[in-house]
């Protein structure tokens, strides 16, 4: 058996060409790899370029949407905050909230509920003068006897009252001139007027159903109609006029160093026609078949007096007509309407107005700094109030300066929030009131810098509110004679009730020509 010697050299040869392949195959890997890596950084490359398109591509179509989501939203919150607007957070008169039920403005007080320490009980009592009331007729006294007649016994007693109709003859001789009262067969006494004008003008009742009434307490005796109702309403105020009670009301507001005023819409089937260039020159009426008009009643109120007027229209032509507040030189307090601010040595806004604006700024628009303000109002009237318990008639130096710079501080920071964005939902409703307290800021620190002026305009609302009441269950008035009488005779029975006069009593000194307010110093 013969074996092939190997060839050394052809051995190296195969040895050296397979190291070169190797090399070769490695030089071939690190290319590859280096490609790989390229790729790598490629793809990678590629997908965060891939990645920022698509992110800019749908920012790009997103962009635009989210523009009007966010438009939408803010259109939205708008509404809502004035659909949710009510007289508890805004200016808008309570006629406006319709069925909405209105959340109560009183900050609740640690007081328990009911009576308070020290209050005043009250309970039924005998008149202190009954024996001068029987002997003039006004009252009767009835004994029922149970006990048989026996010296001692105990007595209670019932009061009750009871419609009487009196009928008075007057005879005249056949020749002799009648007074104008008794050019009629049969007439209406003093008495029977003057009951039928306190429950038609303070006790707001329809004349329709107030005939019936009393037609049902006197059996039927006296049945008046709705016309000879409206002829005492008539006569009465006429009576007002003759007497100079309406008179003696303007010069007590015109003396008085403070007055508040506002005014209202009433409507009317009928209105005024004034002369364009004459303003007080009458050319005619004007009727509406088919709904009403709107009339303007203007009180002008202190706490002595009550002056209402009317004017067919809410405009300054009004008050220059009226001539109440042109020859007024004391302070004005009102609700901030600038066709007041002309008149008057000076004008005080009313802060309830202003504290039911902050509180829709907080509640509807979510600034709460506005909470803020209108605690700093609180808290200065408070301190009004502890001042005027204690006999303390002026705010000192010293903590009105304080209560001013807190004033400063609030609308500093509040112009902060709104310049910081003016865009942002409620700021433009936060800056509109910033503009007015900065610049009106006499006028709402008023109340503290003298203390005779009130801090809210209530009382003149006050002797508003039952002429809303008379609206509200009359519906409308059918003539403008029929509005002038009334907020004249509302005027003086305002009047005579804030001087805590006898009302009854006081409207049958009027109707005998008697002056009553004109008596009065």
């Amino acid at each position: 058996m013969f074996f092939k010697k190997k060839d050394p050299l052809k051995a190296e040869v195969g040895a050296l060409k397979l190291e070169l392949k190797i090399k070769s195959l490695e030089a071939k890997i690190q290319q590859l790899e280096t490609e790989n890596s390229n790729l790598e950084q490629l793809l990678t490359d590629l997908h965060a370029n891939t990645t920022a398109l698509i992110e800019k591509a749908v920012n790009d179509a997103v962009a635009p949407l989210q523009k009007a989501l966010d438009e939408a939203n803010d259109e939205i919150k708008r509404l809502n905050a004035i659909i949710n607007k009510d007289s508890s957070n805004s200016s808008k008169p309570p006629s406006s909230n319709g069925f909405k039920e209105v959340m109560n403005n009183r900050v609740e007080s640690d007081k328990k509920q009911g009576g308070q320490f020290g209050h005043k009980g009250y309970r039924l009592e005998l008149p202190e003068n009954m024996d001068e009331l029987e002997e003039s007729g006004v009252l009767e006294r009835h004994l029922v006897d149970y006990s048989n007649g026996s010296d001692d016994y105990i007595s209670r007693y019932k009061i009750d009252v009871q419609t009487k109709v009196i009928v008075t003859e007057y005879r005249f001789a056949p020749d002799a001139k009648l007074p104008p009262e008794f050019y009629n067969e049969v007439s209406y006494g003093d008495e029977t007027k003057a009951t039928f004008l306190v429950l038609l003008n303070e006790g707001i009742v329809p004349k329709m159903r107030l005939g019936e009434i009393v037609c049902g307490l006197t059996h039927q005796a006296v049945n008046i109609s709705p016309a000879t109702m409206e002829s005492f309403q008539k006569d009465f105020a006429k009576k007002l006029v003759e007497t100079n009670e309406i008179e003696a009301i303007e010069t007590d507001l015109l003396n008085g160093e403070v007055m508040n005023v506002d005014d209202s819409s009433l409507k009317s089937t009928e209105r005024i026609i004034y002369d364009k260039d004459e303003i007080n020159k009458v050319i005619g009426y004007e009727t509406k078949k088919k709904g009403t008009f709107k009339a303007t009643v203007r009180t002008h109120s202190n706490p002595n007096s009550t002056l209402l007027t009317m004017n067919p229209t809410k405009g300054e032509v009004g008050i220059i007509r009226d001539d109440i507040l042109p020859r007024f030189r004391g302070t004005i307090v009102q609700d901030f309407e600038a066709k007041f601010l002309k008149y008057g040595r000076k004008n005080a806004a009313c802060v309830a107005h202003l504290l039911r604006t902050l509180k829709g700024l907080v509640k509807l628009y979510k600034r709460e700094i506005a909470g803020e303000i209108a605690d700093l109002f609180r808290e200065m009237n408070a301190h009004k109030q502890k001042d005027l318990q204690n006999n303390v008639n002026a705010c000192s130096d010293e903590e009105l300066k304080k209560f001013s710079k807190a004033y400063d501080e609030l609308m500093r920071r509040s112009r902060d929030i709104v310049n910081a964005a003016p865009e942002e939902f409620g700021n433009n409703e936060l800056r509109i009131i910033i503009d007015r307290l900065e610049t009106h800021k006499d006028k709402y620190m008023l109340f503290m810098e003298d203390y005779n002026v009130p801090w809210t305009n209530n009382r003149a609302e006050r002797d508003l509110r039952m002429d809303k009441t008379k609206q509200k269950v009359s519906g409308a008035f059918r003539s403008w004679e029929g509005l002038t009488t009334h907020t004249t005779n509302r005027s003086f029975i305002s009047t005579v009730k804030k001087r805590k006069l006898p009302l009854v009593e006081s409207i049958r000194k009027v109707l005998k020509g008697d002056p009553v307010l004109t008596t009065q110093t």
